[in-house]
């Protein structure tokens, strides 16, 4: 007499002729399949239908992306599979900014409309539509340039699809942007005003620490950002900005300024406050919830992950200090005028700023360390301002020697 068999869950049966618990399936084209889990328990028979059917899954994403016929995907399909593919030329940051930023194009066209039924009046209805759009973030008409840049991710999601059609590459026309030489320069007496509006809230004070570091040493916003301790040398008045987060993936040590150096001294004193004290810390800890405040006793941070910004804070110190529309990233415009003000030559503030000349690819790394020095002695006689008016700030601002968090 047969031993009579357990009940199994849904999916999975007994075969007659077989001591194993066994499940169907279907391939792509619908053709039906008998698989056994090589098994009697039926926890593990389970556990095996499952794994077996991610795999499958996984296989069909794989030859979906291999067929000639992707264009009938839809472009957020596609996205996928392009996005996917180019991460092994970028990094992980650029290709998750720029999937954030086709996420309005896939919006326009929807999940099911297919990529290459995407023709030139539909691109061309998406940069109208587009253009009368507000921004959520800068509270303005989307710029053509953030059009433009749209539209090139979606040519390059086509082109890897094969849909980008020769008639599509003849009639689009990217939308007339209005370039400017170079961005908006912050006066010293400006400066002055950011700091001492700054100091007096301690909401502002982390985005200003960051902003004399940049004005200090004319880096970017997301270089300041993904610091690590172990790249500051105060000892030594330099940063190293590592090339993954170079803005021209070449590697400098950036001199500080003494401006850099009081923004830079009370960021290192709030990340410690944070708990940052191993060399792989980051400078500007990322803040694990929403509030901001530093009586905030429920407040935690990662001090292995890099903050995400500081936009809004900024924004709302540039409106009280009647600065709108001045952005985070032209303190670094404003940091190359004061050097060409001061005299420091050229080739020495391309040097500091990670400006690399490609037709000619300068080593700017070969400068004479004595340059350095005497344009940083330069920059900070035409700083002096600014520094002590920080340093007042900073010394009014509760009296006490802990920073703000």
């Amino acid at each position: 007499m047969n031993k009579k068999r357990s009940r199994l869950p849904r999916g999975l049966r007994w075969k007659s002729d077989s001591p194993y618990i066994w499940f169907s399936w279907r391939d792509s084209r619908g053709k039906q399949h008998q698989q056994s889990t090589e098994s009697d328990d039926s926890v593990k028979a389970f556990a095996f239908r499952t794994q077996f059917m991610e795999k499958g899954k996984d296989y069909e994403k794989r030859a979906e992306c291999q067929t000639p016929e992707m264009g009938k995907l839809p472009l957020r399909r596609v996205a996928e599979f392009y996005f996917s593919w180019k991460t092994a030329n970028c990094s992980a940051e650029t290709v998750a900014r720029e999937k954030r930023i086709f996420k309005s194009v896939e919006k326009f066209f929807g999940s099911r409309f297919p990529t290459n039924a995407i023709g030139l009046h539909h691109i061309r209805d998406y940069q109208r539509e587009r253009r009368e759009q507000i921004s959520p973030t800068m509270k303005q008409p989307v710029t053509a340039r953030t059009v433009n840049y749209e539209m090139h991710l979606l040519r390059s999601a086509m082109t890897f699809a094969g849909c980008w059609m020769p008639e599509l590459e003849v009639g689009y026309q990217p939308l007339r942007e209005i370039k400017r030489r170079a961005g908006k320069v912050a006066t010293k007496d400006q400066l002055v005003t950011i700091i001492t509006e700054a100091m007096a809230n301690e909401y502002w004070q982390l985005a200003v620490y960051c902003a004399a570091v940049a004005a200090g040493t004319g880096c970017g916003g997301g270089e300041i950002r993904h610091l690590q301790l172990r790249d500051i040398d105060l000892d030594g008045g330099k940063i190293r900005i590592v090339r993954e987060i170079a803005k021209n993936r070449k590697e400098r040590q950036p001199r500080l300024m003494a401006l850099a150096d009081w923004g830079m001294r009370q960021l290192l004193l709030r990340a410690q406050a944070l708990g940052a004290t191993e060399p792989q810390h980051y400078l500007s800890p990322l803040s694990l919830t929403r509030s901001r405040s530093a009586k905030d006793k429920n407040q935690k941070f990662d001090v292995n992950r890099p903050m995400t910004g500081w936009v809004k804070s900024w924004r709302k110190l540039m409106q009280k200090c009647n600065m709108d529309g001045f952005r985070f990233h032209d303190l670094r415009h404003t940091f190359r005028t004061l050097g060409a003000e001061a005299g420091v030559p050229l080739e020495v503030m391309m040097a500091q700023l990670g400006h690399m000349d490609r037709e000619t690819s300068l080593e700017y790394v070969h400068i004479q360390q004595q340059a350095l020095e005497r344009a940083k002695q330069l920059i900070e006689s035409e700083q002096a301002p600014v520094l002590a008016a920080a340093q007042r700030s900073s010394g009014a601002a509760d009296g006490s020697a802990t920073p703000k968090v």
